[in-house]
């Protein structure tokens, strides 16, 4: 019988997680953007690529902090076939966690959603 873990531990491990999401979130939608520069449109959409982007970086940037004050660093994050692995260090102690890529995709469409509806909302304010 395993032992329940520790509310803190559990916590961290979840900032982990957002933390190698909003990174990717970022890293997509940088390539995005570029794609979309090779593609010609009728408009451009590069201010919302940009704005979208730098949303992403500074959320990431921000739980990387956050981490650290815990007492937590990501030593190594890649791909790895169908998972995304990442080993960090988190009080002394050396640990792995693994995402399955499609579930990081969906959740990363679902932060792109949240984004959409928390600017479009903050439109209708002004």
């Amino acid at each position: 019988m395993t032992e329940p873990m520790p509310s803190g531990e559990a916590r961290e491990q979840e900032l982990v997680r957002q933390y190698i999401l909003f990174g990717i979130l970022f890293h997509a939608v940088m390539a995005d953007a570029g794609q979309m520069g090779v593609v010609p449109l009728k408009l451009s959409y590069q201010d919302v690529f940009q704005e979208l982007s730098r949303w992403a970086e500074r959320k990431h940037q921000q739980l990387r902090r956050h981490l650290r004050q815990l007492g937590c660093t990501i030593v190594s994050a890649r791909r790895e076939d169908y998972a995304y692995v990442v080993h960090y260090r988190q009080r002394g102690y050396l640990r792995e966690a693994s995402y399955i890529i499609e579930v990081l995709r969906a959740e990363c469409q679902e932060l792109v959603g949240a984004w959409v509806r928390d600017h479009h909302q903050g439109e209708k304010r002004a």
